[in-house]
């Protein structure tokens, strides 16, 4: 097969479905691949040509400067214009592979978000950004928890690497033992890097390909120094050197001061002094050296106790930071593209002062479609913190990161009191609900705090604590005289790792598979929700009718999903949600009706399933409850004893199902999925359930366009559950190339634990999944309470 200048197009099965090229049937445009060992600091544009820049650059990499700055990066982006023939298969979740001639290797890249634009022509254009499928699937594998222990270089590797399905190739001489830790709830994306730093060693993932373009390996490099034999040409400017730009920061340090573990000092080993110093380099940068002043600076290592270890640490990372620090980004003709680690000289007797510098290939970027685009960088390596790729951070939640520094410092959550029902009372009978929540910054993490953790104090007239008062939980029901008396607090050490609820991926499994089409029935259309009866049948519903009358389809089916009858609800909706009650062997359908064509209101109702008939929308068999001035979605938790109503907006209210039965629409609670990482412009609500006092919904577009996600929020304290995307984040053992959420509903085991019924629409095959729902079992009290 041709080799250059192309893209392969592989599903998520990594199976060849199409091909991109610069001038074939379906061409690319404006690609841009980068791939970088290390991070090179260009955080500051603070220039000094006359300090140790000029003739005598020289920056080959042969110092260890900081093996804590080598960073494995891969990523890309290329634009398709819409209405080619593979165009279409340019989405998220699919993949693109390239050949790299300098390597000799193919790597395959994971399209993880596309965007759309229009161009001035009026065309229709696709942008696909992606990421090396090693990163990728790094950053959804949680490798196993083991406890410190000195480790050799692949003993740490392939417990990282374990169940990922790449294979190590180690071309390594490290004999490396460091004490290594995994904790269980790291990624292996930040893994990886950690280890690339600990081990001062380099990756290179890619795959092998056979002639027809089918992936027969998939294979991660790790070596002391990529291509350290590589010694490229030299690239002078106006040859094949088209521009270069040189970046110095100039910020030495020459007094350090290191912090360990609980805030260890090194004093104790280094004559009294916490800190060290380098002369000469203070002599050489810092002006004022001879008054006896120094360029200072603070650093910290969590994970060094000893003190001894610590000086040494830190005297390491002192000939880091002790003087400028340069990088080069040169830009170099089609022909002149050096591999990533290859040795260069590189020249510009134009630039002042002079440059004539060596240095290693730590950053590359490359274009198919513009091959004069291409750069490469050279220069000196940072330290930078190990953290989650950017193009994962859309998926990552700010719980994590409040949750660290709530119990790093305490003093940093703060308790927010809630009246909903306001504190005016009628009677002395009467009282409120006060809600207590638990933030850090702008983080509501009242999901990880156990019931006991939420403490209710009331304060005498005097202003003494009443001490026989001793009340807890995110929720109280509080008198008349109790209300400005009451205080909540939260008791930290009740902090949790896991929120109350959480899905037991591990555990999931498939009820079966069923075509929703039916012609004897005269059934067509996906499904929408699904609701299981008491005998092992289900109801179904599904859309029809939506660009005239908007009508609703259930359809009774049995044990087998085989459909049994049929009942259409005209002016029903979408179907989105809805809930089942049985009484007296009947069944009753909880959804949305309209009552009056004329007047754009939707009612609350309770509607018989009457096989094989039409209930026109006015029909006095549909018992109507309360009105709202909107389309909603309608879920019934008939457990408890509430209704949730949806709204396409994405507010959420939460009712009381008495209140409601009664004709009121009384919100005792209300939500919005935007301040749940939710985005209601990218992504596509599909339907809800609710579990009081939890409440489910969750995304995904047919097109596979935006997240496969589901969600679970606390409707009293409002704190988030868990946001998931059931793609990477479970193992559904799905292969379908359409895999769109539809049903969401929550349902009871025999053994009485909550589960999410959960079903797909995946091209026009509706497949059915159970997945547990693990509630978090309750801490014992804390002595002293």
């Amino acid at each position: 097969m041709a080799l250059n200048n192309q893209y392969l197009i592989l599903d998520s099965k990594l199976r060849r479905i199409g091909t991109l090229t610069v001038d074939g049937a379906t061409r690319f445009s404006n690609d841009s691949i980068k791939m970088q060992l290390a991070d090179a600091d260009t955080t500051s544009t603070s220039y000094d040509d006359d300090v140790n820049v000029g003739t005598q650059d020289n920056f080959n990499g042969t110092i260890n400067l900081n093996a804590q700055s080598k960073k494995f990066d891969h990523q890309g982006s290329l634009d398709v214009l819409q209405g080619q023939p593979d165009s279409d298969k340019v989405v998220a979740g699919n993949n693109l592979a390239y050949y790299d001639s300098l390597s000799g290797h193919w790597y395959v890249m994971r399209i993880y978000s596309v965007e759309e634009n229009n161009t001035a022509a009026v065309k229709h254009v696709t942008t696909a950004n992606f990421t090396n499928l090693c990163l990728y699937t790094l950053a959804h594998h949680y490798p196993v928890a083991i406890t410190a222990s000195t480790s050799s270089i692949k003993t740490a590797f392939n417990q990282c690497f374990n169940a990922t399905g790449w294979e190590l190739d180690y071309q390594t001489n490290n004999v490396m033992t460091p004490a290594i830790t995994i904790d269980g709830k790291t990624k292996a994306s930040t893994l990886v890097q950690t280890l690339i730093q600990t081990y001062n060693v380099e990756i290179d993932p890619y795959v092998e390909i056979d002639s027809q373009g089918n992936i027969t390996k998939k294979v991660c490099v790790i070596t002391d120094q990529l291509n350290h034999d590589v010694v490229y040409n030299e690239a002078v400017f106006g040859k094949n050197m088209t521009s270069v730009k040189r970046t110095t920061v100039s910020n030495p340090i020459t007094k350090l001061v290191p912090y360990g573990a609980n805030g260890n000092t090194i004093d104790g080993v280094n004559d009294g002094k916490p800190y060290i110093v380098d002369d000469e380099a203070n002599r050489a940068y810092n002006p004022d050296w001879q008054a006896g002043l120094y360029y200072e600076g603070v650093i910290t290592a969590n994970s060094i106790e000893n003190p001894a270890g610590l000086k040494v640490w830190a005297e390491e990372m002192l000939k880091l930071y002790n003087h400028p620090r340069t990088y080069y980004e040169v830009n170099v003709t089609p022909k002149f593209n050096p591999p990533l680690g290859a040795t260069i000289r590189f020249k510009d007797e134009l630039i002042k002062p002079a440059l004539d510098a060596s240095g290693r290939v730590i950053q590359r970027t490359i274009s198919f479609a513009n091959p004069y685009g291409n750069t490469v960088g050279f220069g000196e390596y940072v330290t930078v913190p190990v953290a989650t790729p950017a193009w994962m951070q859309g998926y990552q939640s700010a719980i994590n990161d409040a949750l660290e520094k709530a119990k790093e410092d305490a003093s940093s959550i703060k308790p927010v009191a809630l009246t909903p029902d306001g504190n005016n009372f009628t009677s002395a009978n009467q009282t409120k609900r006060l809600i207590l929540q638990a933030w850090e910054g702008n983080t509501n993490i009242s999901a990880y705090i156990d019931s006991k953790g939420f403490i209710w104090h009331r304060y005498n007239t005097d202003g003494s604590i009443d001490t026989n008062f001793n009340q807890t939980g995110y929720l109280v029901n509080a008198a008349f005289n109790d209300v400005g008396t009451l205080h909540g607090t939260i008791e930290t050490s009740y902090i949790q790792d896991d929120p109350e609820i959480k899905l037991q991926t591990s555990d999931i499994h498939s009820l079966g598979s069923f075509n929703p089409d039916d012609s004897a029935l005269g059934v067509t259309e996906a499904t929408q929700y699904m609701c299981p009866l008491s005998n092992g049948q289900y109801i179904t519903s599904r859309a029809i009718n939506q660009k005239t009358t908007g009508d609703t389809m259930f359809v009774l089916h049995d044990a087998n999903f085989k459909p049994i009858s049929k009942m259409v609800v005209s002016h029903g909706g979408h179907g989105s949600s809805f809930s089942v009650e049985e009484v007296d062997n009947t069944i009753y359908i909880w959804s949305a009706t309209k009552p009056n064509l004329n007047v754009n209101e939707y009612a609350v109702s309770r509607i018989p399933y009457i096989p094989n008939v039409t209930l026109s929308n006015d029909d006095a068999r549909i018992t109507r409850f309360c009105n709202v001035d909107r389309y909603i979605r309608v879920s019934v938790d008939f457990k408890h004893g509430y209704v949730l109503c949806g709204y396409v907006n994405g507010k959420h209210d939460v009712l009381k199902l008495d209140d409601v039965k009664q004709g009121n629409y009384d919100v005792l609670y209300s939500f919005d999925v935007s301040n749940y990482g939710f985005d209601m412009n990218q992504q596509t609500y599909q339907s809800q359930g609710i579990d009081f006092p939890y409440v489910f919904f969750h995304s995904g577009d047919y097109n596979m366009k935006d997240p496969r996600m589901v969600y679970a929020v606390n409707v009293v304290h409002g704190g988030q559950e868990f946001a998931s995307n059931y793609l990477l984040d479970m193992n559904l053992g799905l292969t379908d190339d359409v895999i769109e959420p539809e049903g969401c509903d929550i349902i009871y085991s025999q053994t009485n634990q909550p589960e999410l019924l959960v079903t797909f629409n995946c091209d026009s095959i509706e497949r059915v999944f159970v997945i547990p729902i693990e509630e978090r079992l309750p801490m014992t009290a804390k002595g002293g309470e």
